[in-house]
């Protein structure tokens, strides 16, 4: 079985990744050299992003109280409950509540309330660490791993991902919801009726765009599936047919 670095490397090959990747684990200590996600930005997702970009970016963690912190980003990390009236500040919005401000995100409070349900218990672990993947990460604590891709890569990844099961529907998700929980939540099986055997492609959440590249996207993958695309990148139509996966393309 490959390890850790390997399955990295494989990866970020197959898709042709420029951004290099990161892998999610809990801990019940902050690692020494790592820090806060708030001196990166408040928002944890783009703390994630700017990882990605920055090979300098030691890792990072996510913990309960963590000054700065995205409230909403602290409740989809299971470190605290959603604020009553944050239902209504993501649909139509309430008078008495950031001044009546809305994301429009659902159609209503109700069916915000719903989903936030159907996504099941989230369960936090002390730290939630983001780390680039390098020998001093321990395998068996990895949870899930983050990619980010043009569109062409992303959904190569997605197809090699789909590659060794019979599922047409569910191997590959673009799941609703913060891009925290697409990045991390999710795929790191910490909300608990997330697939664990899926790949989370996204976000769809808008309200990350000012900073996510229109020509990115992120892919959040539980770490058995990652370590079945990384052995099967070789038998699959990017290591067969890489001029299909990746064609020179002439221009018209």
């Amino acid at each position: 079985m490959a390890g850790l670095a390997e399955m990295g490397k494989k990866l970020t090959e197959a898709g042709r990744l420029k951004l290099r990747p990161l892998c999610i684990y809990g801990s019940d200590i902050a690692p020494e050299s790592a820090i806060p996600s708030t001196s990166l930005n408040r928002c944890i997702a783009r703390a994630v992003y700017m990882s990605a970009v920055n090979d300098q970016t030691p890792a990072f963690y996510i913990s309960s109280g963590l000054e700065g912190c995205c409230g909403g980003g602290q409740h989809w990390m299971g470190f605290q409950a959603a604020h009553p009236k944050l239902k209504y500040f993501v649909t139509i919005g309430t008078p008495d509540f950031h001044g009546g401000a809305a994301e429009h995100l659902k159609a209503s409070p109700e069916l915000f309330e719903e989903q936030s349900q159907r996504s099941g218990k989230i369960t936090p672990v002390k730290y939630v660490v983001v780390s680039p993947i390098t020998p001093n990460v321990e395998d068996k604590d990895i949870r899930s791993i983050v990619l980010f891709g043009g569109c062409e890569q992303i959904r190569n990844l997605a197809g090699l991902a789909a590659y060794h099961s019979a599922d047409p529907f569910y191997k590959v998700l673009m799941s609703a919801g913060p891009t925290c929980a697409t990045m991390i939540t999710f795929p790191a099986g910490m909300a608990e009726n997330a697939p664990k055997d899926s790949a989370f492609v996204g976000p769809t959440d808008p309200t990350g765009n000012v900073w996510l590249p229109p020509d990115l996207m992120a892919m959040g993958i539980p770490t058995s599936v990652a370590r079945q695309m990384a052995a099967d990148v070789d038998g699959s139509f990017i290591g067969k047919r890489s001029k299909v996966a990746y064609p020179v393309r002439k221009v018209p």
